[in-house]
């Protein structure tokens, strides 16, 4: 992975000494209990990788890459490492500009292509961006981030090419590289899931690294839509083939791929931003496949979990990860179940 750089007393204390042993020596056995499955279960191969450098933009499907703890990385290509923000800073979507979705960024070492139909492509060098060293402050929901600002020629460009006058004033293009890497995982304020963790992280992501999900869910969704979909509708980064049932990944508490560890964060919730159409750029005006998923894919739990997601259906899989390393296309894909581990349930 690439990016650049700007820096009695005695047997009182006996005792409590033992009992404390005790119960540090619990907390690591319930600890290791926790985050170590013991069994595995090969449920399929990875069929798709596949990194967004552009927050919203057109996804770029590998053979291999690496997973490191802000998600997938092939050099200087990393997820979500640029975003587009507004004039006070504020992240900016597809849900904002659908637009977003027909920018294709691909990158060569730290040369930078930008291409959208109808605009002449724009090429930039991440070494001229961070040697600007110009810094601006931002915000991705309530997360206070930064990133260095691309420059004029790219703001130019990027409102020429998304910017249908939703937006006021001139948006700016950001480049994540080596600043402050310490974004977490977003969580759901109403309701805590068991799998987080405090080392979680994030870079312009919405919510946390790694997102997962299967042709064989994709295909159950399609046989109930009048026109179908592909899954860069639902931007995941990891596409799982051969999965025997459909939305199995909803019981799938740890993924290991190879060496690398994926840990479950929770369902992937979905929003308007599903009903962009990533060929066109363009808002679906019969809302789906939203409204389908609406009809049948609730998420499961308790009531509380439940009636918060009432109209949020969900698709996908939200993941950390635990264990780094290099993952292809074609590797197999095993999985340790939720319902094998209360620890693992939704409670």
């Amino acid at each position: 992975m690439g990016f650049l750089n700007v820096n009695g007393r005695a047997a009182g204390v006996g005792v409590g000494v033992g009992v404390g042993a005790l119960l540090a020596w619990w907390a690591w056995r319930r600890h290791h209990q926790s985050d170590t499955p013991a069994r595995w279960e090969e449920v399929g191969e990875v069929s798709e990788l596949v990194i967004y450098p552009l927050k919203s933009g057109r996804g770029i499907k590998v053979t291999e890459a690496e997973a490191t703890r802000y998600g997938l990385a092939v050099d200087y290509l990393e997820d979500r490492s640029f975003m587009a923000v507004n004039k006070e800073g504020k992240f900016l979507t597809g849900r904002q500009l659908p637009k977003l979705t027909t920018v294709v960024m691909t990158l060569s070492g730290t040369k930078v292509s930008l291409e959208a139909p109808g605009a002449e492509r724009l090429e930039l060098d991440l070494k001229d961006v961070t040697r600007a060293a110009k810094v601006t402050d931002a915000v991705v929901f309530n997360a206070d981030v930064r990133g260095f600002d691309c420059g004029d020629k790219a703001a130019a460009w990027l409102n020429s090419a998304v910017n249908d006058g939703v937006v006021e004033g001139c948006i700016r293009l950001l480049y994540h590289g080596n600043l402050t890497r310490e974004r977490k995982a977003r969580e759901p304020a109403f309701y805590s899931f068991p799998q987080y963790k405090a080392s979680d992280r994030v870079l312009y992501a919405d919510t946390c690294a790694f997102m997962l999900t299967s042709e064989t869910s994709l295909a159950d969704l399609n046989d109930r839509l009048e026109r179908p979909v592909t899954l860069d509708w639902f931007r995941s980064n990891i596409v799982v083939r051969g999965v025997t049932q459909p939305y199995d990944e909803d019981d799938y508490a740890f993924v290991r791929i190879g060496d690398v560890v994926f840990r479950r964060l929770k369902p992937c919730d979905r929003c308007i931003f599903t009903n962009v159409d990533p060929e066109s750029g363009k808002k679906c005006e019969d809302g789906e496949p939203i409204n389908t998923l609406k009809k049948y894919r609730h998420v499961e739990g308790p009531e509380k979990l439940q009636r918060t997601w009432a109209q949020k259906p969900v698709f996908g899989l939200h993941l950390g990860i635990d264990t780094y390393g290099k993952v292809h296309v074609g590797d197999k894909v095993e999985v340790a179940r939720a319902s094998s581990n209360s620890r693992w349930k939704f409670q």
